[in-house]
């Protein structure tokens, strides 16, 4: 009897449901009381004061006022430069909730944000809570809703957290309805991840691709007829209903068919005998002939660009490299890399409170951040992330099944947004919307590392 395996009481949905919400509504109670500590801050926008409350500027916090600014003096129409350049998806958001209210539009987009990550992270760990794979799912859940800068995103202007959320809840409803497998449910599940997919495309176009997938994937799997292209049509169809509404948009105010025209600049901000890979101000870019409209000359500079990394393969593969570096890198100084582009993310929530700041505010701390000692811690968090992450995949893969889709629809998610950096700029600012895809993949890697190889799994529902 010794030898033999000790047999673990599993715990009630019930009992786990409780667990999980309590530490989600915690955080968005926590969140809450930050919100309405956030110092008010005149900012100017479009040349008059604005006044933000209740919320931190993003990267891009600016320009999304400056959109939102024009919609609401303007009207959806618009003819604001930054609105047709950049998808209007976001701002226009904003000025959804404006009808609540004007005074205190941004406190309730930061409520929002923090709600719908709050339960995003709950329903996708309960999710996981229900399959083989449940014994790593209170870690998901704690690592997801307690990491700084993804969770404190919720509380920044961007479509970072966001699209975040929205992963989270798109594989969270594919997983409730494989282990249900409940065909007259499918039409519903199907018309939520299309909606909630819309809705990414809508606020950061690029995501199509990982929306797309995912669902493609998921469908496959989950139809047993010969039907499942003219399902998988139809959810392309319905994910494609809010992105059109701002090609109808841009249509109506600027008279050009187009979701945005930055595209071509963003690639080409990554390109060229120059290039770093990541952010540059001056003295970028492939010199292109451009001629015509905004939207003609976007993608004669797409063009442009992508036959400039055909015929100097040597240099694409180079800025690769540094665009793969910037994408994954630490959040802090760029010290830590040696000298990199340190990214966009300077306004990271994350840095009011970390403990790095204060090690830099004096010349011994700053002395530390760029030497050997922390180049090389740096370099084993991204090494170890991403081992890790890998590490997570195989062990699931080989499980099969359920868990075999799941390590499939992870991956795609990650590597596809990884690949779009690729092609554009490197930044870690980048990483924040498959960051709830990464650490999970990166939970199971680690439990997988100090098994032996092997993941912890219970009995439980699998898909066959």
């Amino acid at each position: 009897m010794a030898n033999k395996e000790r047999k673990i009481r599993p715990s009630k949905p019930k009992d786990v449901k409780k667990v999980f919400i309590s530490w989600a509504v915690f955080v968005f109670l926590v969140k809450v009381i930050v919100i309405y500590n956030i110092p008010s801050q005149a900012i100017e926008i479009n040349g008059k004061p604005f006044l933000l409350e209740g919320v931190w500027l993003g990267a891009d916090g600016e320009n999304y006022l400056k959109g939102f600014s024009s919609l609401l003096t303007e009207g959806i129409f618009s003819k604001e430069a930054i609105l047709n350049y950049w998808p209007a998806g976001y701002p226009l958001i904003i000025l959804f909730f404006a009808f609540f209210g004007k005074s205190w539009v941004l406190t309730t987009l930061a409520i929002f944000q923090s709600i719908v990550f709050s339960y995003s992270a709950y329903f996708f760990a309960f999710q996981l809570s229900r399959t083989r794979i449940k014994k790593h799912a209170f870690l998901v859940l704690i690592f997801i809703l307690l990491n700084p800068t993804l969770s404190l995103s919720s509380i920044s202007i961007g479509y970072e957290s966001l699209t975040a959320s929205g992963f989270l809840l798109i594989v969270g409803i594919i997983i409730k309805d494989l282990i249900e497998k409940k065909d007259k449910n499918f039409k519903y599940y199907l018309v939520g991840v299309s909606f909630i997919s819309s809705v990414l495309v809508f606020v950061q176009p690029r995501l199509v691709i990982a929306t797309v997938a995912v669902a493609f994937l998921w469908i496959i799997n989950r139809s047993n007829n010969k039907s499942w292209h003219l399902v998988a049509l139809l959810s392309l169809i319905l994910t494609l209903i809010f992105p059109s509404t701002l090609i109808l948009r841009n249509y109506e105010s600027i008279g050009e068919i187009s979701i945005s025209t930055n595209l071509g600049v963003t690639m080409n901000i990554g390109a060229g005998p120059i290039a770093t890979g990541g952010y540059m101000q001056k003295g970028y870019g492939v010199p292109c002939i451009l001629q015509g409209s905004n939207v003609e000359q976007d993608r004669q500079l797409v063009a442009c660009v992508s036959k400039w990394y055909v015929e100097n393969p040597q240099k694409a593969l180079s800025l690769f490299y540094y665009k793969s570096l910037f994408f994954w890198s630490p959040w802090h100084y760029n010290g830590f890399l040696g000298d990199v582009n340190p990214g966009t993310m300077a306004r990271n929530p994350w840095f009011k409170v970390s403990p790095i700041i204060q090690i830099a505010s004096t010349e011994n701390g700053l002395n530390l951040i760029y030497s050997g000692f922390a180049k090389i811690v740096s370099w084993l968090i991204l090494l170890g992330s991403l081992f890790l992450l890998f590490y997570g995949f195989i062990a699931l893969w080989r499980q099969k099944f359920l868990e075999r889709l799941l390590a499939n629809i992870a991956l795609v998610i990650v590597v596809s947004n990884w690949l779009i950096s690729l092609a554009t700029i490197g930044d870690h600012r980048f990483r924040i919307p498959i960051m709830g895809m990464s650490i999970f993949l990166q939970i199971i890697g680690l439990n997988a590392l100090l098994k032996g190889g092997k993941i912890a799994m219970a009995e439980g529902p699998s898909l066959r």
